[in-house]
This record gives C-alpha cells, sequence and structure tokens, in this order.
C-alpha cells in the first residue's frame, strides 16, 4: 500500500506524513514505554567510574610485527571498503535516479576516509556506504512528482 499515490489529505500532507512517520514513531513509543509502564521494576545498570576513557598507544613502541600484521588486516579491509562503496555508488546512480552530478561529487571516499582515520583513533568502529541507507538516502533527497488518479 502506497501512501503516498493515495487520493487522501493533501500532496504536501501526504508527504509530510510519509516522511516524519518514523520519528514520530519512535517520540510516541519512547514516550509510552517511559510513562506508560514506569512501574515496571528493573534493575538499575551499575557504571564504574573510569579516569581516563581513551587511551592511545605510543607509536613509538610499536614493533616491526605489529606494524605488519596491522598492514596485513588493514589492505583487505581498505579493499572491502572501496568495493562496498563503489556498489553503492553504482546503484545510487542508476540511470533511473536521473541525478545529475553536483560540486562535491568525489568527495564521498574521501569524507569516509577521514572519517574513518578519526573513529580509528578513538577505537569506535568505521562506517562505510552500505546498502540499503545509500539508496533510501537518494530516495529521501529527491524531489519526486508523483500524479494521483
Amino acid at each position: 500500500y502506497n501512501f503516498n499515490q493515495t487520493p487522501y489529505l493533501q500532496a504536501s500532507k501526504r508527504e509530510m506524513m510519509a516522511d516524519y512517520a518514523l520519528p514520530v514513531a519512535v517520540i510516541t513509543f519512547s514516550f509510552i514505554g517511559s510513562y506508560l509502564f514506569s512501574e515496571v521494576s528493573l534493575d538499575q545498570f551499575n557504571a564504574r567510574e573510569v579516569d581516563q576513557v581513551f587511551h592511545l598507544p605510543d607509536p613509538s613502541n610499536f614493533s616491526l610485527k605489529v606494524v605488519l600484521a596491522g598492514m596485513m588486516f588493514g589492505f583487505p579491509l581498505s579493499l572491502l571498503f572501496f568495493m562496498d562503496q563503489n556498489i553503492a555508488e553504482s546503484m545510487v546512480n542508476s540511470p533511473d535516479n536521473k541525478l545529475v552530478k553536483g560540486t562535491s561529487y568525489h568527495w564521498d571516499m574521501m569524507v569516509v576516509g577521514c572519517l574513518n582515520v578519526l573513529l580509528s583513533i578513538f577505537c569506535l568502529p568505521w562506517m562505510h556506504a552500505v546498502l540499503p541507507h545509500s539508496p533510501l538516502h537518494v530516495r529521501a533527497l529527491a524531489d519526486i512528482d508523483e500524479h494521483v488518479e
């Protein structure tokens, strides 16, 4: 059932409801879970205090084996990221989407690389343009004309 192609409401209201359905649902059910079920007893999570959250190692202490092992594991991972990014790009750049190249068309790999360097320094997980969110992102940003009969 495609709500955007129904004759109910005006097109702008249908589009607004389709765009904001997920955030409204999350906020609504967070409220329901927090206030209507407040009588449910839960064990409190006990966290211990830590003086230093991120501990950055001293690179001068790395042996040659550690550097080579990092390169051995990093090279296939960089190939995986490159392939995954290009697969997502080819799906997004499909002729069906009728995209127009902007001024920063090829910056995505550089931005992802810079973000992953920063994430690596702080021992956080890496990010890349995985499926399915790249095609969904294009669809969300697109101006689509839909005709209702």
